[in-house]
């Protein structure tokens, strides 16, 4: 099968779900399908890479829309993403048919800002395409596009309609995109994460000090990933643990002076240490510092930072945000709805015997292990796309 993927993040550009792209079109490539990939250039990286490292090859092609951060991208930046990559998608297909060589099937990554291309080359060239949402591309889910969202609603019901496919990644956003619009099938097929790569560091009786605790929180630094319910909380958690409490952040993003100013306001700078964005191949090393994942998330689709923690060996205290209900059982503590109180259940997870915490470590390590193995979300797609080109 030849696959042509749209993707506006493709790493080292982008958070989870370009995480999510490039894992999949391995495990593609690793069964013996073709997988072009159209995504942003940014300063450093090649305009045209080929992986010929497995059964089939993966050639990513960076077209030079604007893009001036690898963490975020705004909307202005993803309508020029739009504009320069629908015209590079579309002399693709073209020439691909012109050899006798087309593709089957289009991937895309998310119904925003990829959908419309995937539309086009529909229409265009009766190319079948799926949509992999990622949470922000469905209307309502970030409070920072109440405006957009209002604007472009009626054009990605459009997509949506269009489409052969709409997969959610988890059932807590297949139940959000359904809300928006539940005339069509929304199919779910989970995130993955790598165990190879992400797995426990072993750590000696000697090393471990039962005097002070590391929460661990790696993801973009925006609103919505909630933070600011934590940071003022320290203080609280360290009064009902009797530890030291040190919380270590990993990312980057538009809200990170603003949580930087909030650890000095509650005298806790020295409690709070913000490491700044890192590359992925260095996030292991991260994770493995870490005694516990907290994630007060108000929305996510499936959280790849989560799955990659549980792999590590991380036991997770999370928000009852999407993907919540599929990722935590017996391995850590889902918290309340009320994010003002999500401190309480850090607490309760610290107070709990080193035995239950170790419980919780070895579960989390094996429903990684278990459930969301990147090759079976593959197969999963496969899968679909069979029965959508058959």
């Amino acid at each position: 099968m030849k696959i042509l993927i749209i993707s506006h993040e493709y790493p080292p550009i982008g958070g989870g779900g370009a995480n999510a792209c490039m894992y999949l079109a391995r495990e593609y490539a690793k069964n013996n399908h073709i997988v072009d990939i159209v995504t942003v250039w940014y300063e450093g990286l090649q305009e045209k890479e080929i992986i010929d490292d497995y059964s089939g090859t993966i050639t990513i092609y960076r077209v030079k829309a604007k893009r001036s951060k690898k963490e975020s991208c705004g909307f202005a930046e993803m309508l020029d993403f739009i504009h320069k990559a629908d015209s590079f998608a579309c002399k693709l297909v073209a020439d691909a048919e012109n050899t006798s060589s087309k593709y089957d099937i289009c991937q895309i990554f998310f119904g925003i800002p990829s959908g419309p291309i995937g539309y086009h080359l529909k229409k265009k060239y009766h190319l079948p395409y799926v949509v992999r949402f990622g949470g922000g591309d469905i209307p309502g889910f970030q409070e920072r596009f109440k405006t957009i969202y209002k604007l472009i609603g009626p054009f990605v019901k459009i997509i949506w309609k269009n489409a052969d496919g709409l997969v959610a990644n988890s059932k807590g956003l297949q139940e959000f995109a359904l809300d928006f619009c539940s005339k069509y099938t929304i199919d779910v097929i989970y995130n993955g994460v790598d165990t190879e790569k992400y797995y426990p560091l072993k750590k000696n009786d000697s090393e471990s000090d039962n005097s002070e605790i590391r929460l661990l929180f790696i993801s973009r630094l925006i609103e919505r990933k909630g933070l600011q319910y934590l940071i003022p909380r320290i203080k609280d958690i360290e009064t009902a643990t009797a530890k030291k409490v040190r919380l270590l952040i990993v990312g980057d993003g538009p809200y990170r002076s603003i949580l930087e100013n909030m650890a000095e306001q509650y005298g806790i700078s020295d409690n709070v240490i913000f490491y700044g964005q890192k590359d992925k191949s260095e996030l292991r090393g991260y994770y493995q510092q870490g005694d516990v994942f907290v994630f007060p998330s108000k929305k996510e689709g499936m959280p790849n930072a989560v799955l990659e923690a549980m792999a590590c060996g991380l036991p997770v205290v999370m928000s009852p945000c999407q993907g919540s209900d599929e990722l935590i059982e017996e391995n850590g503590l889902i918290a309340d709805a009320d994010l003002d109180r999500f401190y309480e259940s850090v607490v309760k997870y610290i107070n709990l015997t080193e035995e239950e915490q170790s419980r919780m470590s070895e579960v989390s390590r094996k429903r990684a292990e278990e459930i969301f193995s990147w090759k079976s979300v593959a197969n999963d797609y496969i899968k679909m796309f069979d029965r959508i080109v058959s």
